[in-house]
C-alpha cells in the first residue's frame, strides 16, 4: 500500500507540470470521445439509411424538381400530381408488392418579419413518417418535446413544428408540456394547437409545420393536387417491378431511394471519414502527450528507484508506484475532459451535422480512454523500473 500512496502523492510534487499535463490530455481525452461518438453516429445514421431506401420509392411532379428543387412544384391547385396518381399507384400491377402508401401536400409560409422566413407547412396522415426537407434527407425529424400525430387527430387543427419554428415563430424557448398546451399557431386563419417539436439538427429542416392531411385540406384548399407520394415496398427483389410499372405514370417522376439519397450518403460518409480520422490523430496524439510524461517522470525517478531497491523494495512495488501515478494523472485528466468536451459539443455538432452530445456513453469512452492511455503510459516506466539496478540507478546521478 506504501508504494501505491506514493505513486498517488508523485504527480502533485511538481504541481505545475502535472496542470499543464493534464490540462492538454482533457482537451485531447473530451475531443477523442467526441470524435469517436461522431464517427459511430454517422455510420449508424447510414446503416440506417441503407436498411431504410432499400425498399423505398418517390414520386413527385414529373420536371418539379429540375426546374425548382424542393418546393418547386406547381402551385396548390394544380391537378396534374394529384389523387388521380394515387389511385394509379394503388392499381398498378404490383400493387400486391406494395406495403405502404404515403402521401404529402406542401404548402409554403414566408414572414419577412422573422430571420429565417421561409417556412414549410406539410400536411400528412397521422401515422406516416415525417419526412422533414432537411440537410440529410427526407425522414429524419426526431420528437424531443410532446407526442406524435396519432389517428385521433386526422380531422384536428394540431400540428408539430419544428425547433427553430418553434423558437423564433412561436416564442417557444423551454420546451415542457405547460409551454407546450399554451402554444398555438395561425394558419391560413386557422388556429391550430402545436402538439410537439421536432429536431433534425439543422436549421432548414427545423423550420416546419407538420399537420394532418385532412385539416390541411380543410385549411389550404389544395382540390387534389399531392406534394409528395413516398412507396415502400415489400421486399428489396421486388422494387424493380414496382419501379418499372410506377414510370408509366406520366405525371410522375419516380426516383428510387439511392438514387434520392446519394447526397446524403455522400455527407454521411464523409463526415464517418473524417471523424474516424480526427480520433485516430487524437488517439496518437494522447498516447504521444502520455508516454512523453511518462519518460521524462520516469528519468526523474531513477536514483529514487534505485534507492528503494536498495532498500528491499520489490519490483511489484515498483509496478504498483508507476501504475498509481499515471492512471492519477490519467483520471484527473478524464475528469477534466467532461468540461471541455461540454464546451465543444456544440461546435462540433454543427461543423459535423451529427447529434452529438455530453451523456453517458460519452462518459464511458472517456473513462476508456483513460484506461488505455494509462496502459499505454505506464508500459515504459514499468519496463525501466523492473530491469533497473540500484547500482545502475546510482551511476546515473
Amino acid at each position: 500500500m506504501g508504494a501505491i500512496r506514493r505513486g498517488f502523492r508523485n504527480p502533485f510534487r511538481n504541481s505545475v507540470r502535472t496542470g499543464i499535463a493534464v490540462l492538454l490530455l482533457a482537451f485531447v481525452l473530451g475531443l477523442l470521445a467526441l470524435m469517436v461518438q461522431a464517427a459511430f453516429l454517422s455510420r449508424q445514421q447510414l446503416g440506417r439509411l441503407d436498411a431504410k431506401v432499400r425498399t423505398l420509392i418517390e414520386l413527385r411532379e414529373a420536371g418539379a424538381f429540375g426546374t425548382g428543387g424542393f418546393g418547386g412544384d406547381k402551385p396548390i391547385g394544380e391537378e396534374g400530381f394529384s389523387l388521380d396518381t394515387l389511385e394509379k399507384v394503388r392499381r398498378n400491377a404490383h400493387a400486391r408488392h406494395i406495403a405502404k402508401i404515403e402521401e404529402y401536400v406542401y404548402a409554403t409560409q414566408i414572414d419577412p418579419s422573422k430571420e429565417n422566413a421561409y417556412a414549410m407547412i406539410i400536411g400528412m396522415r397521422p401515422g406516416s413518417a415525417m419526412r422533414a426537407i432537411g440537410e440529410v434527407d427526407y425522414e429524419s425529424a426526431r420528437l424531443i418535446a410532446g407526442r406524435s400525430l396519432q389517428e385521433e387527430d386526422s380531422e384536428k387543427p394540431v400540428a408539430v413544428v419544428g425547433k427553430l419554428y418553434a423558437r423564433q415563430r412561436l416564442g417557444l424557448i423551454e420546451l415542457t408540456d405547460t409551454t407546450l398546451a399554451a402554444s398555438a399557431l395561425s394558419l391560413n386563419g386557422r388556429a391550430f394547437r402545436v402538439v410537439a417539436v421536432y429536431t433534425t439538427e439543422n436549421d432548414f429542416g427545423d423550420n416546419h409545420v407538420f399537420i394532418p392531411l385532412a385539416a390541411f385540406r380543410e385549411t389550404f384548399h389544395p382540390g387534389k393536387k399531392l406534394g409528395k407520394i413516398f412507396v415502400t415496398v415489400d421486399s428489396v427483389t421486388n422494387v424493380e417491378k414496382v419501379v418499372e410499372e410506377l414510370r408509366a405514370i406520366p405525371e410522375a417522376d419516380v426516383v428510387t431511394a439511392p438514387e434520392a439519397v446519394s447526397t446524403a450518403r455522400t455527407m454521411l460518409g464523409g463526415i464517418a471519414a473524417t471523424s474516424t480520422f480526427g480520433s485516430t490523430m487524437l488517439f496518437g496524439v494522447g498516447g504521444v502527450l502520455i508516454c512523453s510524461i511518462m519518460i521524462l517522470i520516469t528519468k526523474e525517478r531513477i536514483r529514487e528507484i534505485g534507492t528503494l531497491k536498495a532498500l528491499g523494495a520489490s519490483n511489484a512495488e515498483i509496478v504498483n508506484q508507476f501504475l498509481a501515478e499515471v492512471f492519477t494523472v490519467v483520471l484527473m485528466a478524464g475528469a477534466g475532459a467532461l468540461p471541455f468536451a461540454y464546451l465543444s459539443t456544440p461546435f462540433l455538432r454543427r461543423a459535423l451535422g451529427v447529434p452529438i452530445e455530453v451523456n453517458r456513453g460519452l462518459f464511458f469512452l472517456i473513462l476508456v480512454s483513460c484506461f488505455v492511455f494509462g496502459a499505454i503510459g505506464s508500459f515504459y516506466p514499468i519496463v525501466r523500473g523492473i530491469r533497473l539496478s540500484p547500482v545502475e540507478a546510482m551511476g546515473k546521478v
